[in-house]
């Protein structure tokens, strides 16, 4: 037995555990981080959105942000990589060039992060009285590698209500957008 023995089998016990354990899934292999910084209207950055592939498919996500209003809002990843403004029937929609939900199965429907409607159909942000917001979430609907259900190029996008995951009102009643970020690999510090 060498020295280095006790090291590799603490380093396995741990790969082991985090394997074993519920909430969070290991990294891929080969790291496939990417991120979104949050914007405003107004285009400040509020936070930021991370999203790491891990083994067997899937995606960890973290979103981070402050500055919106207290309560549960609506969270859903986008079909565009555009946090743009567009104008739709002559009113100016924040974050319209997101387009809409993401839907790589062509489901049409919208049934929460547990159904079987839009794979871009995320779990709500619970916004404190602070106005800081940060939720932790596996979704295996999603992924960071080319494929049908590959995220990266897309936005991410923050609405003003809670999502009551049904058609009725179109797509849950969120309603409008008040936060959106372009998905992307991590830009250099």
């Amino acid at each position: 037995m060498t020295k280095r023995m006790p090291a590799v089998c603490v380093a396995l016990a741990c790969a082991l555990f985090v394997a074993g354990s519920g909430g969070m899934r290991p990294a891929l292999a080969a790291p496939s981080t990417f991120q979104a910084d949050i914007v405003n209207p107004a285009g400040k950055v509020i936070g930021q959105a991370t999203f790491i592939g891990v083994d067997k498919g899937g995606v960890q996500v973290t979103v981070d942000v402050t500055t919106l209003t207290p309560g549960m809002h609506g969270m859903h990843i986008h079909e565009f990589g555009s946090c743009n403004p567009m104008i739709d029937a002559g009113k100016k929609v924040d974050f319209g060039a997101a387009g809409g939900h993401f839907d790589p199965q062509g489901t049409g429907h919208h049934l929460g992060p547990e159904g079987a409607g839009h794979a871009g159909d995320l779990p709500m942000l619970n916004v404190g009285l602070s106005g800081h917001g940060r939720e932790t979430f596996y979704d295996d609907r999603l992924s960071v590698v080319p494929g049908p259900t590959n995220i990266v190029g897309r936005s991410i996008v923050i609405h003003a209500n809670a999502d009551n995951y049904t058609d009725t009102p179109p797509n849950g009643g969120s309603g409008a957008r008040v936060a959106c970020g372009e998905i992307d690999a991590p830009k250099a510090q």
